[in-house]
């Protein structure tokens, strides 16, 4: 038994290939096999795989007719022979030592997952910039070994949910027999997340970026607008597995802004009043008081509930989008005011004390002078 499986679904990424699987097969953690699922790509990246595999045994590669990217997983999941699985997008990279650090955290406090960070890169490099709400922003050090549900609920449905910042204990997969990716439909790595968030009896957390995620492929599957519709279908999983893991009491105002802000999101880009409509229903089937806390969603519900026709709404939307941004703008202004105030408060502190320090030095010179006198 190897201890990690990479799992890799690939479709048309012969572009990214080389930089990607490299990165995986330089790991200074050498005791992992790779599982590429060719998912009916119509370029070259098989025979990139078969390539790799040719030069290295720990790749493998599975050639399937096109079933999307869940399928692909699925596959992959099913082949695994590993301690432990990660699952890893073909067009994106790693540090060399992320499955060094994964793994050594995940025996070391016997975690189910490990969870670490991602930032962004592009083609002008790797970015600073983080894609998703962080642990260390709230959680203190001596917790990351030792997280449980109770320590990690207020993060389940805020993102992350992309399972490639995360690597899973393979009897943990295998202790359920729904753990799967649900097939035909985008945004299938959601409620992957969510079961095993609230499922996972351990969880220990790496803070460090090491995945380092692109933005320049424009072949992603979530990026389409008409997949906006599979949002509401991913809103009524999440809530069944909520429920049926008897834990939808703890989350329910969580899990009504997740689905209030999800189903907002694709409202302007999918264009559609049939869209609009089925939003429009599900907005009327939720009480206010969940999202009331929450001003800039509570201030958008408001809309929706009032205008019934879907061309009434958008000029009203894209006003509130307008100042919203605005608003961002003037408070990240506000923001660099008070950092330059305190950095003008520390260099006039500093200054001040140059001053003293100077006029110490003088008046030593001058006592010195008189002396010689």
């Amino acid at each position: 038994m190897v201890k990690i499986s990479v799992l890799i679904p690939v479709y048309n990424a012969k572009d990214y290939l080389d930089e990607s699987i490299s990165c995986i097969l330089n790991q200074t953690f050498k005791d992992i096999e790779l599982i590429c699922v060719n998912d009916g790509s119509k370029d070259d990246s098989l025979d990139i795989l078969n390539d790799f595999a040719s030069k290295d045994s720990r790749v493998k590669v599975i050639d399937k007719e096109n079933g999307g990217c869940g399928s692909a997983r699925n596959r992959a999941l099913d082949e695994a022979s590993g301690e432990f699985v990660y699952f890893f997008d073909p067009d994106d990279i790693v540090e060399e030592n992320a499955f060094e650090l994964a793994y050594d955290s995940a025996v070391r406090n016997n975690s189910d997952m490990v969870i670490f960070k991602a930032n962004i890169f592009d083609k002008n490099g790797i970015s600073n910039k983080e894609i998703f709400f962080y642990y260390d922003k709230s959680l203190k050090e001596s917790q990351f070994d030792n997280l449980r549900f109770d320590d990690i609920k207020q993060y389940v449905l805020k993102g992350g949910y992309a399972p490639w910042s995360k690597l899973y204990k393979k009897e943990f997969i295998d202790s359920y027999d729904d753990f799967r990716f649900d097939l035909g439909l985008a945004f299938d790595d959601v409620p992957f997340h969510v079961k095993s968030m609230v499922r996972a009896k351990k969880i220990s957390f790496v803070n460090e970026f090491l995945y380092h995620y692109r933005v320049d492929n424009v072949n992603s599957v979530n990026s389409t607008a008409s997949n906006g519709f599979d949002i509401f279908k991913i809103v009524d999983i999440v809530e069944d597995i909520l429920r049926s893991e008897n834990v939808f009491d703890q989350l329910t105002n969580e899990f009504y802004s997740f689905k209030l802000y999800h189903i907002l999101n694709y409202i302007i880009s999918t264009d559609s009043e049939e869209y609009y409509g089925m939003a429009r229903e599900r907005f009327l089937q939720t009480d206010k008081k969940y999202i009331e806390d929450i001003p800039d969603l509570s201030r958008k519900y408001d809309l929706v509930i009032k205008y019934e026709d879907f061309n009434e709404f958008k000029p009203h939307y894209g006003l509130l989008l307008s100042i919203n941004e605005k608003n961002s703008e003037i408070s990240k202004l506000k923001n660099e005011i008070k950092s330059l105030k305190r950095k003008n408060k520390k260099l006039k502190k500093e200054n001040d004390k140059f001053k003293k320090e100077n006029k110490k030095i003088s008046n030593s010179k001058i006592n010195k002078l008189f002396k010689r006198l």
